[in-house]
């Protein structure tokens, strides 16, 4: 599969919205293309690097971008919202576009059972109060799900760490294991925030969200 790719200084996991501000032409080329064609792109997390000039060092597992929403603006800029929805391998880097593409390959989440469950009763008993702390308002607390693997990439999402601590949870191809790790990050942070307060919000970084260059 033949996927645009944005290099961003995040983590996207399936399910979880990302509103982004559009602004560099060849970003713009690259929003055209995708509205012509699958309406979706790729969001990989950077390495090294930056978002705008030379090409970024980028991790080589991301994630499908579904676009939601566009709002073009009076000077030809664009706000949209997307949201995650299937993690993929960059197999090959591609030529010929002013942005990056890459041939990827599609990852499927593996099947869950009654141990996968059990975990993810655990990590939703802990993530509730983890996100009210974080001034999740209350019709986000009663939408947070109990399948596993929703759950874990939820909790993946929220916890307050660096891009590569929450890349590594995208990374890994067992749900449990998934589970597992988001349990004892969750449980870090926690005991964190009762000695320091919070350290961030569930709020995207500015009105438009995630500044794309």
């Amino acid at each position: 599969m033949k996927l645009p790719l944005f290099p961003l200084h995040l983590v996207l996991f399936p399910g979880r919205q990302l509103p982004l501000h559009i602004f560099e032409l060849r970003y713009r080329q690259m929003l055209s293309h995708c509205m012509e064609n699958r309406r979706c792109f790729g969001v990989v997390a950077i390495r090294a690097g930056y978002e705008v000039g030379q090409a970024a060092d980028i991790f080589e597992i991301g994630t499908v971008a579904e676009i939601e929403q566009v709002s073009e603006l009076p000077d030809g800029r664009f706000d949209i919202m997307t949201r995650g929805t299937q993690r993929f391998r960059v197999l090959d880097l591609l030529p010929g576009a002013p942005y990056l593409q890459a041939k990827v390959e599609l990852l499927d989440d593996a099947p869950t059972g009654l141990e996968e469950a059990a975990r993810a009763r655990q990590l939703r008993e802990l993530l509730v109060p983890y996100l009210a702390s974080l001034g999740a308002p209350d019709e986000l607390l009663e939408r947070v799900p109990s399948d596993p693997n929703g759950l874990a990439y939820l909790a993946a999402a929220a916890a307050q760490v660096e891009v590569p601590e929450q890349q590594k949870l995208l990374e890994l191809e067992s749900t449990r294991r998934r589970l597992e790790a988001a349990l004892r990050m969750l449980r870090r942070e926690a005991g964190l925030r009762r000695h320091i307060g919070a350290v961030g919000s569930l709020l995207p970084p500015g009105p438009g969200g995630a500044e794309l260059n």
